[in-house]
């Protein structure tokens, strides 16, 4: 097991070359140079001008438009665990939001953002993730908020953090084509 982040930092950058390449920023949270531009907080808030204690949640990572600052995916790593409460701490702490900030700049939800939480564990919980997701999926329609008006909601357990780093970019490049 990795220390906390380490896994988050190196997905990131793995993955930002070729996001790169497709017009996107790969924002996130951990990372060994703080003031690496890329790096920082990742917030889902109630207020436009927040404070600490309005924080509901901080995201890993964020695949943004380089150009319109649009979130085409918010993605949250559990790295050691796939419990449904932490899951859906994770999930309500952004959809009950009104913005998602980087380094307090506004990012931007836009009809095709999508929010994918994973995590690792042995077990294999597809089908109880899948009933997460359908029923978080149905509740964010009542919530009312900016931040509900994310597409859809994914849920997803891998098997080790190798599955992780193996799949996680794959899993990513379905959805941002709309094949799941």
């Amino acid at each position: 097991m990795t220390p906390h982040g380490d896994l988050t930092a190196k997905l990131a950058e793995m993955i930002s070359p070729y996001w790169k390449d497709r017009g996107f920023k790969v924002l996130h949270d951990h990372g060994i140079a703080p003031s690496k531009e890329n790096i920082g907080k990742i917030v889902s808030t109630l207020h436009k001008e927040y404070k600490n204690g309005d924080e509901l949640s901080q995201l890993d990572i964020a695949f943004v438009n380089q150009d319109t600052n649009q979130i085409a995916i918010l993605l949250e790593i559990e790295e050691t665990t796939d419990k449904p409460k932490t899951f859906l701490g994770d999930i309500f702490g952004v959809l009950f939001g009104e913005y998602i900030f980087f380094k307090r700049k506004a990012l931007f939800i836009k009809a095709n953002t999508l929010l994918v939480v994973v995590g690792v564990n042995r077990t294999n919980h597809d089908v109880r993730n899948k009933g997460i997701q359908k029923q978080v999926n149905r509740a964010k329609a009542n919530l009312g908020t900016r931040n509900a008006r994310i597409r859809k909601v994914v849920v997803k357990t891998f098997a080790n953090e190798q599955k992780l780093i193996e799949q996680l970019p794959l899993l990513l490049e379905s959805l941002i084509n709309r094949k799941l």
